[in-house]
């Protein structure tokens, strides 16, 4: 976990105007997407990565926000814990808070909060989502950025994925957008992806990125820990690890082909 005690490294990062790759990452449906995120983010951490993952609202592990911190109410540095499986995690508000409308001055406090952990990470994954009230992302920093698209592998899920990439045109038709598909193989996930593409392109005007497919045969839940007499290599586990590994590395070929997501 960065410690916020030595800031050497962040303040190097600083001096030298590099910081994360911020990543917004939310679902087609509106439902959290803690429980793939977790399994994403660990993928990235193994190959070497610092990531931090930042969740939506307050889970059981992270007893402060960094809405209270932006409220001046907790400390930034016991916001962040570390996750069993190696990444850095905090909550961005507590579960009632995103509910209602946030203010103009707290909204720019917790962007600076972001932005400034950004210093201490290569990657930086923020769970996003839309306030009820214009269905704008509630923050203006995840609009800024990367954004990844979870969509299940369905009819629906694309009119659904439709709607919210609309959405977030209607925001700011400059970010980057990449499409994930669960429940599905590779291949069917690209059939999905590339009809969703094809109205986007016709209807919006814009290409969308294609991250990969994650399949449905097991849970994450089963996933962790589970051994096979075989080996796993062909495992419904080792399956799943392997569509996040994948994923994993194409988020990585996108920074280095685009270093100026950073934030600066």
């Amino acid at each position: 976990m960065l410690n916020y005690q030595d800031q050497a490294d962040g303040l190097r990062r600083l001096m030298a105007k590099s910081s994360a790759r911020i990543i917004s990452v939310m679902t087609a449906s509106g439902q959290p997407a803690s429980s793939w995120l977790s399994q994403l983010a660990a993928s990235m951490t193994s190959t070497g990565q610092r990531t931090l993952v930042i969740q939506a609202t307050q889970q059981p592990a992270t007893a402060h926000t960094l809405h209270a911190v932006a409220l001046r109410k907790s400390l930034l540095s016991r916001a962040i814990i570390r996750h069993p499986q190696g990444y850095d995690l905090a909550a961005l508000a507590e579960n009632n808070t995103l509910t209602s409308t946030l203010s103009g001055d707290v909204k720019t406090a917790l962007d600076g909060i972001v932005n400034q952990l950004a210093y201490g990470y290569d990657t930086v994954m923020i769970e996003a989502i839309l306030d009820g009230r214009d269905q704008h992302l509630v923050l203006p920093v995840m609009a800024q950025h990367a954004v990844v698209i979870q969509m299940e592998r369905s009819d629906e899920a694309i009119k659904s994925a439709y709607i919210t990439i609309k959405r977030l045109c209607q925001q700011d038709a400059q970010q980057p957008l990449s499409i994930m598909v669960t429940g599905a193989t590779h291949a069917q996930g690209q059939q999905y992806f590339m009809r969703l593409n094809q109205v986007c392109g016709q209807f919006l005007g814009i290409s969308l990125n294609f991250l990969g497919a994650i399949p449905q045969a097991v849970t994450i839940q089963k996933a962790n820990g589970v051994s096979h007499r075989n080996g796993g290599d062909t495992s419904p586990a080792a399956q799943l690890a392997l569509a996040f590994k994948t994923i994993a590395g194409s988020l990585e070929k996108q920074r280095l082909a685009t270093p100026s997501l950073a934030a600066v």
